[in-house]
């Protein structure tokens, strides 16, 4: 299947297809014939009551040029079906199919040909985009993603939108070792070297990773005693104010990451961080060794949430994932 479809798009990024007319060599001399420019240019001709390029070429050429934008698009996608990217991508290829449909051929082979390469590569395009969202492999990555939104929903967002302070429960370690064994099943998905699938896989696991980092690191600063008392320097208030925030922060992180929330952004929620940091910076702790380090330990804490949020356009690039991606196989 995937050698048809990227034999189709290799005429796609290579040379541009010709009808399998290419010039040939004869005798080491080359032809001086000027050709018209564009994929079908070999199907050009004077004679008839047409000019230059046929018309039908002429269309077959501005689709082309059209396929080959689609095309790394659908190389790329790593999404379900239900996906509005997915539906977009559907509905353009979708429409160029019809355009190749309606080109006239007159009944010539000559122009019949390139009609009937062009409409493969547009099916192949098609076929490689559903083959993908469909795929087995494709539908445990979004099963075991579903199962860590559920947990998560249940023991961090839910309580969090109904009023709890992240301070006022507990960050179980069962409900870390949990998201941990859904990380390591979702690393033994195979993908069988597919681009789509283990850009998917990359895209869920590295959230994944993120999420249980921030438990993590959740569970470790409630061993520390924190915060410390108002009385200990007139800075801690403000210490602590942030540090109310930062759990509250920790939450919509956990939410945004795995698509819990419909409201918030992370431009929005790293500006928010920001913000706070600017704050911590304000504060003089200079006299007090203890709070300059309880500051320094939220200030690592709020560089270590808006590191996470960097993920929001993590995976678009796919060369950049597939080295990461190489020790998962």
């Amino acid at each position: 299947m995937c050698a048809n479809v990227f034999g189709a798009l290799k005429s796609l990024f290579g040379k541009p297809f010709d009808g399998g007319k290419r010039t040939m060599d004869h005798g080491g001399q080359q032809s001086q014939t000027q050709q018209m420019p564009g994929p079908f240019a070999a199907f050009a001709g004077q004679q008839g009551p047409y000019p230059g390029q046929h018309p039908a070429l002429s269309r077959l050429d501005e689709v082309q040029k059209e396929i080959a934008s689609l095309g790394p698009q659908v190389c790329s996608y790593s999404g379900l079906q239900n996906n509005r990217e997915y539906k977009r991508l559907e509905r353009e290829l979708t429409r160029l199919l019809l355009e190749v449909d309606k080109v006239e051929t007159e009944g010539r082979p000559e122009l019949q040909l390139p009609r009937k390469r062009a409409a493969g590569e547009v099916e192949g395009l098609l076929h490689y985009l559903e083959s993908n969202a469909t795929h087995p492999s494709r539908l445990a990555i979004e099963e075991l993603t579903q199962e860590a939104r559920n947990l998560l929903n249940e023991g961090v967002v839910m309580p969090f939108r109904q009023g709890q302070a992240l301070d006022a429960f507990e960050i179980s370690e069962e409900l870390v070792e949990a998201v941990q064994d859904v990380a390591m099943r979702l690393a033994q998905v195979k993908t069988g070297g597919s681009v789509p699938l283990r850009k998917a896989r990359y895209k869920a696991l590295t959230r994944i990773c993120a999420v249980q980092e921030i438990l993590e690191g959740r569970v470790q600063t409630h061993t520390l005693a924190l915060p410390l008392s108002d009385d200990t320097h007139e800075a801690v208030q403000g210490i602590n104010e942030v540090m109310s925030q930062v759990s509250g922060a920790r939450c919509q992180e956990v939410a945004l990451l795995m698509g819990l929330s419909g409201r918030d952004s992370c431009a929005h929620l790293a500006r928010i961080l920001t913000e706070l940091l600017v704050k911590l910076d304000a504060l003089d702790v200079s006299s007090n060794a203890a709070v300059r380090n309880y500051r320094k330990q939220v200030v690592e804490e709020i560089n270590g949430l808006l590191k996470h949020l960097d993920l929001e356009g993590e995976g678009e690039d796919t060369h950049s994932t597939l080295s990461t991606l190489d020790h998962l196989k």
